[in-house]
């Protein structure tokens, strides 16, 4: 007959109990809701930056460190009223855009609009901002025929997000000189 071995053998509901501790410890955001969005890029004609690859991810954040998400929870109006000092989640979105530069001259700076839309392709209002936009302000130097992989974070009211369009809509060069995009809309984004 054969000692047993020694170490640590979790067996039965002494293994449960350490999986479900693990998994319902403070602070983790294991289940935080985090999902890729489809996202485009729209160019105006002649613009001297072009778009290229957009990637957006829609991401949870938690305002009370110790707050994690509950798995397959549904939605509730009174999901925080009895929780004393926990703040409701918010929802951000992470977005990256690669900008080439096809103007004859290096980039000082772009304002890139980001429009956020739900389902039936209407635009969403991110917080903070009094239009169906939000203008990002990237002060970035991109040489002449370059290109260069810019971030964006923006916050907004609810997880409805479906699809985000990002258009340029003006561009500083080194000289100086500007270049603003034409009032017309772009009918395939709005």
């Amino acid at each position: 007959m054969t000692a047993p071995a020694r170490g640590w053998i979790l067996r039965g509901p002494c293994l449960l109990g350490v999986l479900l501790a693990l998994l319902l410890a403070p602070g983790s955001a294991g289940w935080a809701l985090q999902r890729t969005v489809k996202a485009k890029a729209v160019n105006y004609p002649n613009a001297p930056v072009g778009l290229g690859e957009v990637t957006v991810r829609l991401v949870e954040a938690y305002s009370t460190p110790t707050q994690a998400g509950i798995p397959d929870a549904g939605k509730s109006r009174v999901r925080y009223a009895n929780r004393a000092g926990i703040l409701p989640s918010t929802f951000v979105l992470r977005g990256s855009v690669t900008c080439v530069n096809r103007a004859p001259q290096a980039v000082e700076a772009l304002k890139i609009a980001i429009v956020v839309f739900n389902a039936f392709h209407e635009a969403l209002p991110l917080r903070g901002e009094r239009t169906r936009h939000s203008l990002e302000q990237v002060v970035e130097t991109i040489p002449r025929g370059g290109s260069k992989q810019i971030a964006w974070e923006r916050e907004v009211g609810s997880e409805d997000v479906f699809e985000v369009a990002v258009v340029v809509t003006g561009v500083r060069f080194a000289d100086g000189s500007l270049w603003v995009a034409p009032t017309e809309e772009l009918i395939d984004v709005f």
